[in-house]
């Protein structure tokens, strides 16, 4: 008991003594202010922009891009070649396993054979030209006035060139068509689909027969 008694007291004036030096730090603790609803900062950002006229100035320069972009895309990048030669393809493919619907039954069998051509004929060819270049262009607008073609473009404006043959006479009204191959979705998809590829232009794609007829160049050749 003497010798626990000497360690108590020891004990409970060290922690008076504490207590007597610790801060009210409910008192003295600095405060802060609490952050604006960043919804609300942000609010006044575009606020400031739209009176400054920054705003308007953007949404103007996006616009002209994207105007810009659709009446001048990009070229794809694909060279031109004159020379007459024809590739044909028979489009056959054979199902590599069965195919089923949504209850389980078969619908088309594995080593069915499908013949796209014969199920759906093509009612209108492709005919794949440079827009900037004259010869190409008469030559595109002179042959799809006598057959089922469509003009697709992998350069040049579509816009400006129907513009230039809006008074053209077309397939019974006035105007010719113009298409572009957007991010050569077309192209990608012949190839990848049919390995068919466009690597030249003129290239014109049409039906003979049962077979896909690839005519590049600006004559008709076997």
């Amino acid at each position: 008991m003497k010798q626990i008694l000497p360690i108590t007291l020891l004990l409970l004036t060290a922690t008076a003594a504490n207590l007597s030096c610790a801060e009210d730090l409910g008192v003295k603790a600095q405060t802060y202010a609490l952050d604006r609803d960043a919804g609300e900062q942000i609010k006044d950002v575009m606020r400031k922009k739209q009176a400054s006229g920054e705003l308007d100035q953007f949404w103007k320069n996006y616009r002209d891009r994207t105007i810009a972009s659709i009446k001048n895309p990009p070229s794809l990048g694909i060279r031109s070649d004159y020379t007459a030669r024809t590739e044909l393809r028979e489009l056959r493919f054979v199902v590599p396993s069965d195919y089923k619907d949504q209850d389980g039954r078969v619908i088309v069998k594995r080593g069915t054979v499908i013949e796209p051509l014969k199920i759906m004929p093509l009612t209108s060819g492709l005919l794949f030209i440079d827009g900037n270049d004259p010869q190409q262009v008469a030559y595109a607008v002179r042959r799809s006035q006598n057959e089922p073609l469509k003009i697709v473009l992998t350069a040049g404006s579509p816009y400006l060139m129907r513009i230039k043959y809006r008074n053209v006479p077309w397939h019974g009204g006035m105007g010719v068509p113009f298409y572009f191959d957007q991010r050569k979705m077309i192209i990608s998809s012949l190839s990848k689909l049919y390995g068919v590829e466009i690597n030249s232009v003129p290239a014109a794609l049409v039906q003979q027969g049962d077979k896909l007829a690839i005519q590049f160049g600006m004559g008709v050749s076997n």
